[in-house]
């Protein structure tokens, strides 16, 4: 058997002296190749942004509604709906929800401008535990009253100086003591929208990390008011039973587990308000249960367990249809991609096939000076393997450059919108070595009939030949 290190230098050394071969053999490798990589970053990037926005292990329980004769008999969900879901083999964990079930309204000043917004039907409460993992939040978002962490009477009528922490406390009206001002998370969903939307037609700043913000700008500029019992919305017809009051609220930060879009603060302040304002049953109810699977895959049992035994059912999920689209275009890219490499791999045999006529006599003397059926083989299947690696290369080469063409169009021609990328690609290592593994693979198969019809050349036949 010849030396690895003479094979090696014989491989190299004839695809070299035949570029015209090389050329012919590798463009439509380089072209597949190149869309391979480009259309499998693409779609790595969409999905990345699309689970950011619709985490798709995550899915939200609601009770379906029935009313008759005009008669709500929707089933409840409730601590016992909850515990029930929990037992699931399915669920990882499950997080109750509560809405603000009466009108409220936020209000304040930021960057010197006025801000009001409406709260209720867009505020929920969840669980602290819940957030116990972000210790960047978990601290403060707490239920100061439930806790009894009440400070000293104040006048209201002195204003933010009333209380002895500025930052975190607010002096009450009603019962003129100094409160844990209420902490409100937001989703990424709703910074975002604040970045590309308000803060732009506003004039307003960006916020990028909540924690620079602040501390460039002071805890002060996080400040706002709750009314609760107000509302702007002109109309609206829900009658609440207790009389219009104040609290104050301020944004402790950002995390996955807020509301999509609205306000998420702890739940006991949310059933207090509910029971305050609505009724004792208000208080009871959660409005929907968020599950996380332990399993993507255990979605369809655990839907099925929802419909025949609680009578409750999935929201629909947009994260989900999103994410069934994505599925199929990643297929559909990526079998034009591979139909490329495959043609080209066609392509390839044809070559060879050729440069084994054309070097028959080179063939035959290497048999006649002891080459065996396996080294000719090998060699030729070296040539073909070199492509491979080198066009690999190209493409993925090619593949990166189009990306840069592509983001910086986006930049320079596409406006912002919500989550829209700083690049729309994400290139992995992985997906290199795959590209460069598969462009191997093929031209090794496409070279594999031209590579035994050399080995079994003999050697007399192929030098008699002209």
């Amino acid at each position: 058997m010849m030396p690895a290190g003479t094979l090696s230098t014989m491989v190299v050394g004839n695809t070299i002296r035949s570029p015209r071969h090389f050329v012919f053999s590798a463009i439509g490798v380089v072209i597949g190749i190149g869309a391979f990589v480009f259309f499998l970053a693409g779609v790595l990037k969409v999905q990345a942004v699309l689970f950011s926005v619709f985490p798709l292990e995550e899915v939200e329980v609601i009770a379906p509604h029935t009313s008759i004769a005009g008669k709500n008999l929707s089933k409840k969900l409730t601590q016992e709906t909850l515990d029930q879901i929990k037992r699931r083999s399915e669920v990882k964990d499950a997080l109750p929800r509560m809405t603000l079930q009466f009108p409220a309204v936020g209000f304040g000043k930021f960057e010197g401008q006025d801000i009001r917004f409406e709260v209720g039907g867009f505020t929920d409460g969840i669980p602290p535990s819940y957030v116990a993992d972000d210790p960047k939040i978990s601290d403060r978002f707490i239920d100061g009253d439930a806790l009894g962490q009440i400070g000293p009477a104040c006048e209201p009528a002195k204003g933010k100086a009333a209380c002895p922490d500025r930052a975190w406390q607010y002096c009450d009206k009603v019962d003129k003591q100094c409160h844990n001002r209420i902490p409100v998370l937001i989703s990424p969903t709703v910074l975002e929208l604040y970045n590309t939307q308000v803060a732009q037609s506003h004039g307003l700043p960006h916020i990028g990390k909540m924690e620079q913000f602040v501390a460039e700008r002071g805890r002060e500029r996080m400040h706002f008011t709750i009314g609760l019992g107000d509302t702007m919305m002109a109309g609206s017809n829900v009658s609440v039973t207790a009389a219009h009051r104040e609290v104050g609220g301020i944004l402790i930060g950002i995390s996955k587990k807020a509301k999509r879009v609205g306000l998420t603060v702890p739940i006991g302040y949310v059933e207090r308000w509910n029971k305050e304002f609505v009724g004792e049953a208000a208080s009871k109810e959660f409005s929907s249960i968020v599950v996380t699977l332990r399993d993507k895959d255990r979605l369809a049992p655990f839907t099925k367990w929802l419909q025949d035994e609680p009578k409750l059912k999935l929201e629909d999920s947009l994260g989900e249809q999103f994410g069934t689209v994505v599925f199929v275009i990643t297929i559909v890219l990526l079998a034009i991609s591979f139909v490329i490499v495959g043609i080209s791999a066609i392509n390839i045999a044809h070559n060879f096939f050729m440069q084994v006529t054309e070097r028959r006599r080179e063939i035959g003397v290497l048999r006649a000076v002891g080459a065996s059926q396996r080294d000719v083989l090998l060699i030729v299947l070296g040539e073909a393997a070199l492509i491979g690696l080198v066009s690999g290369i190209m493409g993925s080469v090619a593949a990166v450059l189009g990306s840069f063409v592509i983001d910086w169009a986006s930049a320079a021609f596409v406006p912002d919108f919500p989550f829209k990328p700083s690049s729309w690609f994400d290139f992995q290592w992985w997906t290199f070595a795959l590209a460069v593994g598969f462009s191997v693979l093929f031209c090794v198969v496409g070279g594999w009939l031209p590579a035994r019809k050399a080995a079994q050349m003999e050697p007399a036949a192929a030098l008699a030949q002209n």
